[in-house]
């Protein structure tokens, strides 16, 4: 028996043995690591990427949706209030009122210190007009400009009237 005693002695010693080619942890940790990272950053580009896509696709749905709400609700507005697109020829606002500002204040004339257009003060003798349905007075040439552009009045945005018994 000396012979197996040996052997299994020797098998016995053979386990206990460290192995002879050991796996190297650190690699495959680093390997591990790097791959993660790889794909996490695949994963976040893509998913900006995509993002990216999307917003380029619905933003122009989004901006033309905005704006048919936006034409809707102007339409509306429109239709329950006077049109103040219209503007008026340099023609048609030669025949709006003039007159010439003076220090002494005119019954109906309202305490107004500034042209609300220029913003600087009336002087003795400027041409000025008072507009007709809300009586704001402004500097000619002042509101000679506006009234090209808009055919409401600077201060209260009432629509301008050529003369006292039109109707609108």
């Amino acid at each position: 028996m000396p012979s197996s005693a040996v052997d299994h002695h020797h098998h016995h010693h053979h386990r206990d043995a460290p192995p002879a080619a050991p796996p190297k942890p650190d690699t495959t940790k680093l390997v591990s690591l790097l791959l993660k990272a790889i794909i996490m950053t695949l994963i976040t580009t893509l998913f900006f990427l995509l993002i990216g896509l999307a917003s380029l696709f619905f933003l122009p749905l989004l901006l033309t949706s905005l704006h048919r709400h936006h034409s809707r609700n102007r339409n509306r507005l429109r239709r329950n209030k006077p049109d103040l697109s219209t503007v008026f020829s340099p023609k048609d606002i030669k025949k709006l009122p003039q007159f010439r500002f003076s220090l002494r204040p005119e019954p109906e004339t309202e305490a107004q210190p500034e042209c609300v257009v220029c913003l600087e003060g009336f002087r003795q003798g400027q041409w000025c007009r008072r507009l007709v349905g809300c009586g704001h007075v402004f500097h000619r040439k002042c509101v000679d400009t506006w009234l090209v552009k808009v055919a409401a009045c600077p201060t209260c945005r009432t629509p301008v009237r050529l003369s006292s018994d039109e109707h609108q």
